[in-house]
């Protein structure tokens, strides 16, 4: 009796040591994940951007507040994806709107906000430079940031990783968001 009640205490103490480190896994799983589905709304964009004489997406940044009549980028960019999940982030747990907890992919077509200013821009790609022109400015494209989590899924904010970014390069990143 005493040697099981051993080995129970020991699987105790060891569950007690693996559940927080499953955990955190899981949660670098989910920000994995998100960081791939960022990539494919890359390979989306360029093709929008062949596609349309090298113009951005006039989409809106939040859809659902309905500020303007602009489309979700989801609009744009779904033709160019495989896959609609594409455009959701697994650790989007929504956001409480009108006496529920939806997501943000299902009140905003994507778990990523677009960066409205930069829609309806010309773009003009130097591809041997890496810069890209937006209204006569040239900016490097890895400084323009195109989508980004609608909040910081991915830990606290204000801590690096908290929420990933897409940028005009087509690399995904992350940066301390205050």
């Amino acid at each position: 009796m005493v040697e099981l009640l051993v080995v129970i205490g020991i699987i105790a103490v060891l569950t007690g040591i693996l559940v927080p480190s499953l955990g955190k896994a899981r949660a670098m799983a989910k920000r994995t994940v998100c960081r791939s589905h960022l990539r494919s709304a890359a390979f989306a964009f360029r093709m929008y951007l062949d596609d349309n004489n090298h113009i951005m997406p006039p989409a809106a940044r939040l859809p659902s507040a309905n500020l303007n009549d602009k489309p979700p980028i989801s609009d744009f960019i779904l033709p160019f994806i495989k896959d609609a999940e594409a455009l959701r982030c697994p650790a989007d747990d929504g956001h409480r709107r009108k006496g529920r907890t939806q997501r943000y992919d299902e009140t905003e077509g994507s778990s990523y906000e677009y960066w409205q200013e930069i829609g309806g821009k010309r773009v003009g790609v130097g591809y041997l430079t890496g810069r890209v022109i937006f209204n006569k400015e040239r900016v490097h494209e890895r400084e323009v940031q195109v989508l980004y989590d609608y909040t910081n899924f991915h830990g606290k904010l204000g801590r690096k990783g908290s929420v990933n970014y897409l940028y005009a390069d087509g690399h995904v990143g992350d940066r301390t968001v205050e």
